[in-house]
């Protein structure tokens, strides 16, 4: 090498080891793994919880003649809400004072969706994407 001195010739080696531990190796060794449920599978996890939800108001409603804004009488009308539920989706219910009609706000990571029903009427319905992917669509 010309120009170098003695001295430094004799780190370089130690100086590019010291790189490649320190740089290289680190990305290589990386494992990505995914952790938890896929953006898609949240996405139809929250659709699903609205869908059940929904199913579940109007079925409360011709068997009490009005709609609830308590979760906990929904989901012995539906055992899959508790397991949609139990994936970290968050639940807004609320119910107008003489219950006939409901609001529902369910919310994952990815999805936010928004229902409101007047007597057996779809009054509103929004949907939000919060964070973009892959099978991450708004349900019709």
């Amino acid at each position: 090498m010309l120009g170098v001195p003695p001295n430094l010739q004799r780190l370089l080696p130690l100086v590019l080891i010291f790189a490649v531990l320190l740089f290289v190796l680190p990305a290589i060794l990386r494992k990505h793994t995914s952790s938890g449920a896929s953006a898609s599978t949240k996405a139809a996890q929250t659709i699903d919880a609205m869908h059940l939800i929904d199913q579940a108001e109007q079925n409360y409603k011709l068997a009490h003649q009005r709609y609830t804004s308590h979760l906990a009488d929904l989901v012995p009308l539906h055992k899959r809400l508790a397991d949609d539920l139990a994936t970290g989706l968050s639940v807004q219910l609320d119910a107008s004072t003489d219950g006939q009609s409901y609001l529902a706000q369910v919310s994952s990571d990815v999805l936010s969706l928004v229902r409101a029903r007047s007597d057996t009427k779809v009054t509103a319905h929004s949907c939000l994407v919060l964070k973009s992917g892959s099978g991450v669509n708004c349900p019709p």
